[in-house]
């Protein structure tokens, strides 16, 4: 499986843009997501991306729908929507190429007898992105990467507001024209599909985006002439190619590790950085064996009601020794923290609502998607930290993939160290599936099954803790306490029946 955090996806509106981009990549693959949408996923020759490229069609609307779902779907590092545009300046000429530092969505407005008042929506680029643009397309250099003929003069490269609206423009002295140079006048593109792309991912949350144009036209009547002249495939190619610079600009980062499908976590805080000399470095791993027991509230313990839903991976962070207590007055505030927490990692979807609790003794946040209660996470006044998570599953049940599941842990792992609660030195770690009746050891790549050897040993898997890590540990080893979770829960998963 692809990590997310190696994985770009490069969103494009038409035929010619999508081949353009197509041309760079290698490796090819095809992914299909359930509603039927597409995507080409290749190697990027000289980085560690793999891009997936989508063609979308013309229009905001279209643009923003599936920008969520193809980020929700492939969780990537980051999204880049890459085309033509037409020229609202003088200076902006054909063939160069524009990177859009806001997106106006211009046609949101008042009218009346009087006239008509912009009420625009601006949505700015990932200032990431931006910044890593503008070292990859500052000298010349990145003309390297245009595939054909060099243009001549050199396209320049414009870091420069873009509008998008659902109209073509083609005429310099329309009411449209007049209505940008009033109102959004330093914008220096216009085009189709950013507004919808820049608004869906900004509900997504901190998801780094940019949009990089090529100027096919100069919107002034004249399109048709150029088009005839072949500006589009040209200005398409630049538009590509400043692309291709960027990414290949750009450092994955080496502390995220998690899986296409359950990404927790994946870009929540800083798409890369460079932690070398961070609280992070890799440190070794120590597992201390616990004194004595302790208890652990297990998911079904924390009062939500599941049955007939699907089987989830739950997992629990028990402080040790538990002698702190949260107050009873900030749990009431920490569960408003927990849906933001979790929209912010993309553990909740945003098609899912989520319901919100608190009492005496814990704090939850709760999601209800197609199953009652599919995901949750919850603080308990012990300091405790839980998390649980449907595992992969189909018609026939839920699957455990011995090389997805590491991954599924280190994603929660991930998300339960930004709970807003004090760090204990020492914590234990419980881990289980609940219902785990019709569970079975397989590969996610042969989903949908058409037949299984469930578990069918007992209601619930439950791994109780016996050892305890430091938190500066977790931070620094998270995915090798992972992979230790893993083993255990696979090899409590396929031992003969016996108590748990």
């Amino acid at each position: 499986m692809i990590h997310p955090s190696h994985r770009l996806v490069v969103l494009t509106a038409l035929p010619l843009e999508y081949q353009a981009v197509l041309a760079h990549l290698t490796n090819l693959e095809t992914h299909v997501h359930e509603t039927g949408t597409r995507v080409d996923e290749g190697s990027l020759p000289g980085t560690p991306w793999r891009v997936a490229l989508a063609e979308l069609g013309e229009g905001n609307t279209g643009a923003g729908v599936l920008t969520e779902r193809i980020s929700s779907w492939l969780k990537p590092a980051a999204l880049l929507f890459v085309g033509v545009a037409g020229s609202l300046k003088d200076d902006i000429n054909i063939g160069d190429v524009v990177a859009a530092t806001k997106i106006y969505a211009y046609q949101g407005g008042k009218v009346d007898t009087s006239g008509f008042y912009a009420r625009p929506s601006v949505w700015e680029s990932s200032h990431w992105l931006e910044q890593a643009a503008r070292q990859a397309l500052r000298s010349d250099d990145w003309i390297v990467h245009i595939r054909g003929r060099r243009p001549q003069p050199t396209p320049r490269v414009h870091f420069k507001p873009v509008a998008a609206g659902d109209v073509v423009l083609n005429a310099r002295d329309s009411p449209l024209s007049l209505q940008l140079r009033q109102n959004y006048n330093d914008a220096v593109a216009i085009e189709m599909e950013s507004a919808g792309f820049a608004r869906a991912a900004h509900l997504a949350g901190q998801l780094p985006v940019l949009t990089i144009r090529g100027i096919s036209d100069k919107a002034d009547g004249n399109k048709h002439a150029a088009d005839a002249n072949g500006s589009q495939p040209a200005a398409a190619a630049h538009a590509a190619a400043a692309a291709i610079a960027v990414i290949t600009a750009l450092t994955p980062p080496t502390t995220v590790s998690s899986s296409g499908r359950l990404p927790v976590g994946a870009t929540a805080d800083i798409p890369w950085t460079n932690r070398e000399h961070t609280d992070t470095q890799e440190r070794d791993l120590k597992w201390k064996p616990l004194a004595e027991a302790v208890e652990v509230n297990w998911r079904r313990q924390a009062g939500s009601s599941f049955r007939g839903g699907p089987s989830a991976l739950e997992l629990h962070l028990v402080p040790v020794p538990s002698t702190n207590r949260i107050e009873v007055r900030k749990l009431a505030q920490l569960h408003e923290q927990l849906i933001r927490i979790g929209r912010e990692n993309k553990f909740f979807s945003l098609a899912e609502h989520i319901t919100s609790t608190a009492d005496g003794q814990h704090a939850m946040a709760i999601a209800s998607g197609t199953h009652q209660s599919s995901s949750g996470l919850t603080v308990w006044r012990t300091g405790q930290r839980s998390a649980w998570q449907p595992l992969p599953h189909d018609s026939m049940g839920g699957v455990l993939d011995p090389d997805e599941l590491p991954l599924q842990i280190s994603g929660m792992l991930t998300l339960l160290a930004q709970f807003p609660v004090p760090n204990p030195g020492d914590i234990a770690l419980g881990i289980g599936i609940d219902p785990a009746t019709m569970v079975s050891e397989d590969k996610v790549s042969r989903m949908p099954r058409n037949s299984v050897q469930p578990w069918m040993k007992g209601d619930h898997l439950r791994v109780h803790p016996d050892e305890t890590v430091t938190m500066t540990d977790l931070a620094a080893n998270r995915d090798d306490i992972a992979e230790e979770l893993a083993a255990r829960l696979l090899t409590n998963f396929r031992a003969p029946r016996r108590g748990y």
